[in-house]
């Protein structure tokens, strides 16, 4: 028997604590692992750096538990009798409000098990793992015992829908891709084509549109059902599960194989009393119909090197520009498909993505494959030089599936298209069940060529592989697609940087290669205080330069640290020109590429409910020591809560927002 057991121990000081029982350890030694990244996340974490109060027993005898490497702990199995069981415990601090690791405060938890659950090495493989989650025994806290549970993982016999209890996955890479939410949530539940999809949001603003929202998420997951197995209309998984952590600013998303988590500012959800889709609702369900698509594009459709994963060193691929880029190019497009935006409003999604690749020499310096090795070093360790020298697999990946699209549909005159190409690998990969090898470069160009008919190598191999900036404009005109050039804004245009404003003057954050900034020797970091001896405060930055040109020059005045720095500039060393996208003359090719899905106005909507956990028992006991010193924390910060006031009492769950 392999079983995991986590429970919150102390919310306060974030602290989980795990059990992991161990029925048939390796002989002599057990080797114990946590990954050190997490998958869809493309850098080194060190989880193990969380994890305190590591303790090992064999049938109730305490036994070393010693640590080998930075995340690898090795517990002595030697002389271990038939039917003696090897139990270890430890706890993981939990404070990164994030979508990739864990969380926990007296008002909501959440868990990636790939964060707290270590891998146990060398054991026969399991035919189901078993997983605990236990109910906080602190039960002085009201909105604590009506925490209740969502996940994906599988419910054993006996617990209930949300509830404390018993859960189950296949294997150890299941469970460390069924992330876990615990708290007051509001769960809705609805069906895309006969498969159930819950959405659980932490929190719920005032006056908060569920019934539109679930509604335009349900659009997306039917269309997302037919994309890719437009005959059978048959999702890959037994159920789905979006969790959803409602905050006042983060944003983001992470993809697993029956579940997404996301993480959105609470503006991104809609009011009853305001009907439109605003721009920020409109990115949401791009965020949505993102994740979900990598139901199939990269959780199982995947790189020829994430077909074997080893969590505890990088795996790098030449190939994120088409998980993460062609996801991106689909995203937006499929909430167009939906209907939930217009022409107008996906022009502004399709700005977005164009003018960063465009607005930069990042793309001379860096071709979308480097981009894609070296995530690992580079694009989520942003620095100032970011801007200049890295490009984005995500908005060029999109951009680059973009123009394959549009030349897809132009060769082949409208008869094919990238959907095509798509819907063959992921048959490709059905096909293969378990002898599935992966993707490789080379079988998605095979793909291109067999589905569609056209070769595109060449086409794709200046996109991927070089750092030349291809003609877009040209390229994307079959589609009727245009694009209005304008200059950027007058710090960009005529200095060359970016910042933001402040009391204490504009501090430079990005300055741009080979233009004016960069020439005098301005630097990110750099707090700029005057222009030609006039003050620069809080946003004055724009208003002075209005009354300056491209030829002119100026003296800065700045401070780099502590030091006060002077600078001539010649204003307008170049300009730049910003792109918008327009889509108000598509083509017949473009229209049919616009082409919104019809919904089945057969299938009813489901009713708003609210689930509740039920008791669902208890797994071993913890150890003596560790259970009376958290019951003495507990009961004195009870007392401390006693005496508060009713107004001075923290209130947990529904934050109005």
């Amino acid at each position: 028997m392999l079983r995991y057991d986590i429970s919150p121990l102390d919310s306060e000081a974030h602290l989980f604590i795990i059990g992991i029982t161990i029925s048939d350890p390796t002989p002599n030694e057990q080797f114990l692992r946590l990954p050190a990244w997490i998958s869809g996340s493309y850098l080194v974490r060190d989880f193990a750096g969380n994890v305190q109060n590591e303790r090992a027993d064999i049938a109730g005898r305490p036994v070393p538990m010693d640590k080998v490497d930075k995340s690898t702990w090795r517990i002595p199995t030697k002389g271990i009798k038939d039917g003696e069981v090897l139990h270890v415990f430890y706890e993981v601090w939990a404070f990164d409000n994030s979508v990739r690791t864990a969380y926990l405060d007296e008002c909501r938890g959440f868990f990636n098990p790939g964060c707290v659950f270590m891998e146990v090495l060398g054991i026969k493989p399991e035919k189901k793992i078993s997983v605990m989650i236990r109910q906080p025994e602190d039960q002085t806290r009201a909105e604590q015992s009506d925490w209740s549970v969502a996940t994906a993982l599988k419910r054993a016999k006996g617990t209930e829908r949300f509830g404390w209890g018993l859960y189950e996955a296949s294997d150890y890479d299941e469970l460390i891709d069924s992330p876990v939410e615990l708290g007051t949530f509001t769960a809705v539940t609805f069906k895309a084509h006969g498969t159930r999809h819950d959405v659980v949001f932490s929190d719920t603003p005032v006056n908060f549109d569920i019934e539109k929202t679930t509604e335009d998420m349900r659009a997306i997951c039917e269309h997302e059902i037919a994309f890719w197995d437009p005959e059978s209309k048959k999702a890959p998984m037994r159920e789905y599960v979006f969790l959803v952590n409602v905050t006042s600013a983060s944003y983001g998303g992470l993809e697993h194989r029956a579940s997404t988590a996301l993480q959105i500012p609470a503006r991104c959800l809609p009011s009853v009393h305001n009907k439109s889709r605003t721009e920020d609702y409109v990115q949401f369900l791009g965020l949505v119909a993102h994740e979900y698509f990598h139901t199939w594009n990269v959780k199982r459709i995947k790189p020829a090197e994430f077909t074997d994963i080893d969590f505890s060193t990088e795996i790098p691929t030449e190939l994120l520009w088409f998980f993460e880029g062609f996801t991106s190019y689909y995203d937006d497009l499929i909430v167009r498909r939906c209907g939930l935006t217009d022409n107008d409003g996906y022009a502004k999604l399709l700005t977005s993505v164009v003018r960063p690749v465009l607005e930069t020499n990042a793309q001379t310096v860096q071709t979308l494959a480097q981009a894609s090795f070296d995530t690992w070093i580079k694009f989520y360790k942003p620095s100032a030089n970011t801007v200049n020298a890295n490009v984005s697999y995500y908005r060029q990946g999109a951009l680059a599936a973009w123009v394959i699209d549009a030349s897809i549909r132009a060769e082949s005159k409208g008869a094919a298209s990238l959907d095509d190409v798509m819907r063959a690998l992921w048959q490709q990969f059905c096909e293969a069940g378990k002898d599935y090898a992966g993707l490789t470069e080379e079988t998605f160009l095979e793909t291109v060529a067999e589905t569609t008919g056209c070769d595109l190598t060449d086409l794709i191999g200046k996109l991927i592989h070089t750092t030349e900036r291809p003609d877009y404009q040209k390229l994307l005109k079959p589609l009727g697609v245009t694009f209005e050039e304008t200059k950027t804004d007058t710090v960009r245009s005529l200095l060359g940087l970016s910042g933001i404003g402040s009391e204490a003057g504009f501090t430079v954050k990005n300055v741009y290669d080979k233009e004016a900034a960069q020439w005098a020797g301005i630097s990110a970091g750099d707090v700029l205080i005057a222009l030609d001896g006039v003050r620069i405060k809080n946003n004055n930055l724009e208003k002075l330069l209005t009354r300056y040109g491209e030829g002119d020059e100026m003296v800065v005045h700045a401070f780099r640290d502590d030091a006060l720095m002077v600078w001539a500039l010649l204003l307008g060393h170049s300009q730049p020109c910003r792109s918008t996208v327009s889509l108000k003359k598509p083509t017949a090719l473009g229209k049919k590429w616009l082409e919104a899905s019809r919904n089945d106005p057969h299938l009813k909507r489901e009713k708003i409910s609210r689930f509740r956990r039920g008791d669902c028992g208890q797994i071993r006991q913890l150890p003596a020591e560790a259970e009376k010193d958290t019951c003495q924390r507990r009961q004195h910060s009870a007392d401390l809560r006693a005496g508060l006031s009713p107004q001075a009492t923290v209130r947990c769950g529904y934050r109005r927002r």
